[in-house]
């Protein structure tokens, strides 16, 4: 079963299948999107916003959303370096 989330007004599926938790975001702007596999739920709903993040920055030069953009993920890496289990935490409640 796909679960359907919304992250930065794109949406994105995660899904788990023989072990492993997928995720695929479809990039609105642009011709494609990304695909991904990880271990957990939680690593795969990262991935997939991270991705999210990545496609944004493609479009938008770094002003407003864009610097809101980059700093989040900054966060987000600084507090899996500092606490990965925070981190963890953080994803679930995205």
């Amino acid at each position: 079963m796909n679960d359907t989330r919304h992250y930065l007004g794109i949406d994105f599926e995660v899904w788990e299948a023989q072990q492993r938790w997928l995720w695929c975001v479809i990039d609105p702007h642009r011709d494609g999107g990304a695909i991904g596999a990880a271990a957990s739920e939680t690593e795969a709903v990262r991935d997939a916003c991270l991705s999210i993040e990545e496609m944004s920055a493609r479009c938008e030069p770094l002003t407003g959303i864009g610097w809101e953009v980059a700093l989040a993920s900054l966060e987000r890496y600084l507090a899996c370096v500092r606490d990965p289990q925070a981190a963890e935490l953080r994803a679930l409640r995205a």
